[in-house]
């Protein structure tokens, strides 16, 4: 049975639907619709959800069919309701695909509602998609199954992705403003040094008298940003780092391309023949092109640096030294450690075994230096020791946290002490952004304001100066 994506009109109010179903071919399908009052007007088999195989044929859409964790929230609280409300499985999955509004999301559904068809578990059948379910989403589904609470997991990581998806929403739009706000004011005043201050200052050049220190620091700093060699280095910095990454996306030996991959090599032609262009254009070809060599040196050492930090002893190093950060540094750990909570308890109450769900939370840390923490205590537990003790002794988590994980395995209440930590730390991310942002805010307008005083300070005083010289 073939899986097609189809367009068609609704008879009775003109309507435009789409939407995915499954048939042995157009014309069955077409009569599917036809009995549920809808007359098909496009079909296209869905190669990709019939097989289960990722193409790499260029699809623009799939840029903006991206199923998110909101999506895969809602879709398990709906699953939940429906479970809980007797529906067989089969038959919840598939009333979940007719309402969905995400093309994409009823691709994926469609897909398990096949392999339930075909004797698959649910688990199983949600295993085929693991960029849409996690091995967290998976584990708990199969303990759900194995324990007979199927719809009281689904309830759990309903919540729990709920919750997830809440934080990193507070955080994103706690710095989003900002974080455009930087960039607008960086461009504001690089557009000032490049454009306005060069006119003005260039009636300095006529005067037979000496610059105070900080007109000439201005004119120094305006004239090497606008300079030949540094639009040379620039250029050539962004070219390099640009064609590199168009070749790490072009993987395999096909003939077809992804988005990604014509995306890329797009900006790269457009980097290539902007730094042509600007070899053109230029006053000194010479100094034009030592910058690019020098931009060139730079990008290679970028790349090669970034390429460290994909290795596991790069990450290492790199999360490391994030949880030593001034400020940020604590607002880490305090993410990471409500993320291990929170995980830990939801995966111990669906009845996932100790070590499997440890083995598990390693892998929503996002943080490397903890990972292999919380890797060095899953082996310890395995030799008989408590979940507290290798965490305490690692001391990249606060003492309070392994406190209350001791209290909580001696009292048999672990998951609610966990729970307890996870809610506490959650509160304190979201008081410590937002006290950070609204500092950020004020600390920005500070700068942009004081560089902006700056500029008219070292123009303006001159002048002034001069006029008190002809008076």
């Amino acid at each position: 049975m073939a899986v097609f994506v189809y367009r068609g009109l609704v008879a009775a109010t003109g309507k435009q639907v789409r939407g995915v179903r499954d048939a042995d071919n157009p014309k069955v399908l077409r009569t599917l619709l036809k009995r549920e009052g809808v007359l098909l007007t496009r079909a296209v088999a869905d190669e990709k959800a019939a097989k289960g195989t990722t193409s790499r044929s260029l699809d623009i859409g799939s840029m903006f069919r991206r199923i998110g964790a909101a999506d895969v929230a809602m879709m398990t609280r709906q699953l939940a309701t429906l479970v809980m409300a007797g529906i067989p499985l089969v038959e919840a999955v598939s009333a979940i695909v007719e309402q969905s509004e995400k093309l994409e999301l009823q691709r994926v559904l469609t897909q398990v509602r096949d392999a339930l068809n075909e004797g698959s578990s649910l688990a199983k059948a949600f295993e085929a998609h693991p960029k849409v379910f996690t091995n967290l989403y998976v584990n708990m589904v199969a303990a759900g199954e194995a324990s007979g609470t199927l719809e009281l997991v689904l309830e759990r990581l309903a919540d729990f992705f709920e919750n997830q998806s809440k934080l990193k929403g507070k955080v994103v739009a706690a710095l989003a403003y900002p974080a455009l706000m930087s960039v607008i004011g960086v461009l504001l005043i690089g557009m000032m040094m490049v454009v306005v201050v060069p006119k003005v200052t260039s009636i300095f050049e006529s005067l037979d008298r000496a610059l105070p220190w900080y007109t000439s620091l201005l004119i120094a700093v305006s004239n090497g940003i606008a300079s030949n060699q540094a639009l040379g280095f620039a250029l050539s910095l962004v070219t390099l780092n640009t064609v590199l990454r168009a070749k790490r996306a072009r993987k395999g030996t096909g003939k077809t391309r992804s988005i990604e991959e014509i995306v890329w090599l797009v900006v790269a032609l457009v980097a290539v023949t902007c730094f042509l262009l600007g070899g053109v254009m230029v006053e000194s070809l010479l100094a034009y092109l030592l910058g690019g060599i020098f931009g060139g040196l730079a990008g290679f050492g970028i790349g090669k640096f970034f390429t460290f930090l994909a290795t596991p002893k790069g990450r290492l190093w790199k999360d490391g030294r994030l949880l030593r950060l001034p400020v940020f540094g604590s607002l880490f750990s305090m993410l990471a450690v409500a993320r291990f909570s929170r995980t830990l308890a939801t995966l111990l109450k669906s009845g996932v075994p100790l070590l499997k769900a440890m083995d598990i939370v390693k892998n929503v840390l996002d943080n490397a230096k903890l990972e292999k923490v919380i890797e060095e205590a899953t082996g310890s537990i395995r030799e008989g020791e408590s979940i507290a003790g290798p965490l305490k002794r690692s001391k990249d988590f606060p003492k309070i946290v392994t406190h209350m994980i001791a209290v909580g395995e001696k009292s048999g209440q672990l998951e609610a002490m966990l729970e307890n930590v996870a809610r506490a730390y959650d509160a304190q991310v979201e008081t410590r952004v937002q006290a950070m942002t609204s500092l950020l805010e004020p600390a920005m307008i500070l700068v942009m304001g004081g560089a902006v005083a700056f500029i008219a300070f070292a123009i303006l005083m001159p002048l002034i100066q001069m006029n008190d010289f002809v008076q």
